[in-house]
């Protein structure tokens, strides 16, 4: 399909949240003609620049800036450098956001020159596209649209969180299910039943009441517990498992962020590195 050799295209539909499609591109050479998306398409150019034609004007999108568009509205889009154009883009469905937001929202601009932003936007997309659970999408998901609704959209309303005497005591129950099934699969629907909410605002509650996502205390706590095991000599293996990280070397990760040695490291510091089998 393209003539220029780094030119690439990639989709990806979330297989955690449905009316949500990731994608990545680096064009040089292609130009788009006119088209629409069906939702809403929200991204960020991370590198060159982009021309494009939208509501009957001429944008220009150099890195560094975000681009908001709303559903079904015709639009182009070609390199402005020889360089071309590298960028992400979500495109999500509008009864995906009404959900989220309660509301129709809309963008007014089509672009937003936010460096910052759109840097964290990028961070933020590449770990959704490698998202290994639903818990993990929607944290990522609801803080960053969230975040961009409030910040550059109109005429939604993003629910802020509940602040009620029995709120801490469904946050409690949801904390409890997540210490008793940290060995498990865990769903974003089976924490958000037991807070008694939707899951969008479910994350919204649960990260204002703890300051962080519910995927980031599940890994807090699994690697909390993989600690712990490994201080009573468990094999890194065997704290894996029983912390519900998928292997070892999803441990090494998760470990070395919280903590800032490997789980091998750890053990050799304080003495508890399991002795390897005598052979017979």
């Amino acid at each position: 399909m393209f003539q220029h050799p780094s030119e690439f295209v990639t989709f990806k539909a979330s297989a955690h949240l449905p009316g949500v499609e990731l994608y990545s591109a680096r064009l040089v050479e292609h130009a788009f003609a006119p088209h629409v998306h069906d939702g809403y398409s929200i991204g960020a150019i991370e590198a060159g620049a982009e021309r494009f034609r939208y509501q009957g004007q001429e944008h220009v999108a150099p890195a560094g800036t975000l681009v908001l568009l709303n559903p079904d509205e015709l639009h182009t889009g070609e390199a402005e450098v020889e360089a071309g154009w590298t960028y992400q883009m979500l495109y999500i469905e509008p009864h995906t956001l009404r959900e989220m937001t309660g509301s129709e929202a809309f963008f007014p601009q089509a672009l937003a020159h936010d460096r910052m932003f759109a840097a964290a936007y990028r961070h933020t997309f590449h770990r959704m596209w490698e998202a290994p659970d639903d818990i993990a999408f929607l944290s990522d998901f609801t803080r960053l649209i969230d975040a961009i609704v409030a910040r550059y959209g109109k005429n939604a309303k993003v629910q802020s969180a509940p602040r009620h005497p029995r709120r801490m005591a469904s946050m409690r129950r949801v904390l409890d299910c997540i210490e008793a099934h940290l060995d498990e699969p865990l769903g974003i629907d089976t924490l958000a039943a037991q807070a008694g909410l939707s899951v969008f605002h479910f994350v919204r509650t649960f990260s204002a009441m703890f300051h962080a996502t519910p995927h980031q205390y599940l890994q807090a706590r699994r690697a909390a517990r993989a600690k712990s095991l490994l201080a009573q000599r468990a094999t890194p293996a065997q704290a894996a498992a029983a912390a519900g990280l998928t292997d070892q070397s999803h441990l090494n990760r998760w470990f070395k962020r919280a903590y800032g040695v490997t789980p091998a490291q750890y053990q050799q510091q304080i003495g508890t590195r399991p002795q390897p089998a005598k052979r017979a």
